[in-house]
């Protein structure tokens, strides 16, 4: 979907890396430049890691250079913003949602961006509908514990579905996008028949791992399960776990084979009663300077253009294990997120996967 032409490329100063306050809220006062001195606005993320991650790297700073103040939510859940935008009661403002659902909402659910925004920094592949800001480039790949394993790990996708010759607990989360195409691609699908989706060869794929299979509400479920050692394999959201404990790192291995790609976006609800923050936070993340802090903080690389390996975002070198940018030579097949199914189709997919995982 093209953004319409009155979104352009334009010179915002008052935007260019604005910064934010602790969580829960006090203003910060490091600019002279506190526009926003008492707004207050609710940010919206999928939790655990990534809501430390946006706390330190994109709303404390966007806090102390303008003056507003924040509080963190999380998970992000779509049935909650739809209930607050038609009883009028919204107290969230800006949310992490899913690329295919915010654009199938845009306008109904999320704001439209002010016409004079600028999107001139962000990498044009990435921007796919009227209402949001894309953030966080995330790779779903297969991570094993070491310590299952010992000398005979896994080294492809497909070993996921393989409970034979590797048995053990499979960690998922129970949510559709981001899940469904590394099962398929595991299950021996090409990124050009992922879609439509056969449901029963998903439905297929979920009850030959049987008892194996633990799905996990939330992301951070996800991350935390991993993280105590508490699983065999996991098709995960890689960049979470680079800021994990150097003990616990030790113990995973990535094997990048068939990777999916995706990334997420900004949004403004409908109806927010504080969007003049809510729309200045999302200019701060349109810009290369606003979306670097959060790449110190979490694996996840950022959507502006030409930002890594030299282009100004800075990432620890312990945090290159985890990135696809830093591991091509790993990656045998990209599996790309199709934002556009995902959007003409998830009402559909959610009842679907709903319909074979509440069994």
């Amino acid at each position: 979907m093209k953004r319409k032409s009155a979104i352009r490329v334009v010179i915002a100063a008052t935007c260019l890396g604005l910064a934010t306050a602790a969580c829960g809220g006090g203003a910060g006062g490091g600019s002279d430049d506190q526009q926003l001195d008492g707004d207050k606005f609710v940010f919206v993320n999928w939790g655990g890691q990534a809501t430390e991650a946006a706390t330190k790297g994109w709303l404390e700073p966007f806090a102390e250079e303008t003056g507003a103040s924040f509080v963190t939510d999380s998970p992000t859940d779509n049935a909650k913003i739809r209930a607050m935008v038609e009883s009028g009661q919204v107290t969230w403002d800006v949310v992490d949602n899913d690329i295919g659902v915010g654009m199938s909402n845009c306008g109904t659910l999320f704001e439209e961006l002010p016409e004079d925004f600028d999107m001139g920094e962000i990498d044009p592949q990435y921007i796919t509908d009227d209402c949001s800001v894309p953030i966080i480039v995330q790779a779903v790949g297969l991570i094993y514990n070491k310590d299952t394993y010992g000398d005979n790990p896994p080294t492809e996708t497909a070993d996921f579905l393989d409970t034979k010759n590797y048995p053990g607990k499979r960690v998922l989360w129970n949510y559709p996008t981001g899940t469904v195409e590394p099962l398929l691609a595991a299950d021996g699908a090409g990124p050009e028949e992922i879609f439509p989706v056969d449901w029963a060869r998903v439905e297929g794929i979920l009850n030959g791992l049987g008892g194996d299979l633990d799905l996990k509400e939330t992301l951070a479920q996800v991350s935390d399960t991993v993280e105590s050692g508490d699983f065999s394999m996991c098709l995960c959201y890689l960049g979470r776990f680079a800021s994990a404990p150097e003990e616990v790192q030790e113990k995973l291995g990535i094997v990048w084979d068939k990777t999916y790609l995706a990334w997420d976006g900004a949004y403004v609800v409908k109806g927010s009663k504080n969007k003049d923050a809510a729309f200045e936070f999302l200019q701060f993340l349109a810009t290369k300077k606003g979306q670097a802090g959060f790449s110190k903080h979490l694996a996840y690389s950022p959507t502006t253009k030409d930002s890594l390996e030299g282009g100004g975002v800075d990432v620890s070198e312990e945090f290159e294990r985890w990135l696809p940018d830093f591991n091509e030579d790993k990656i045998n097949v990209r599996y790309p997120y199709d934002f556009a199914y995902w959007s003409d189709n998830m009402d559909a997919m959610l009842e679907e996967w709903n319909r074979i995982t509440s069994g």
